[in-house]
């Protein structure tokens, strides 16, 4: 009985802690309002520059990871 009456006094005081919380609406931290966060300046048309990758060459790349029986293995691998 007495667990019964702790756990309920402790239910009625979490609540009386989070409900002024939860009453005062979402905090200005977690709006999106921020200046400069949704208008960002665009550059003009002919300032955007997509960069051009060249192909890689093939080459070999350190793997490890494990096999089919359940074993950790490191191996080259040719990347291309």
């Amino acid at each position: 009985m007495r667990g019964l009456l702790f756990a309920g006094a402790a239910m009625l005081l979490g609540t009386a802690i989070v409900a002024p919380a939860m009453a005062e609406g979402p905090r200005a931290s977690s709006e999106n309002h921020w200046p400069g966060m949704q208008n960002a300046p665009t550059p003009a048309l002919g300032a955007i520059v997509m960069p051009q990758y060249a192909p890689a060459e093939p080459h070999y790349v350190w793997q490890e990871g494990y096999d089919r029986r359940g074993d950790w293995r490191g191996h080259w691998t040719l990347v291309q």
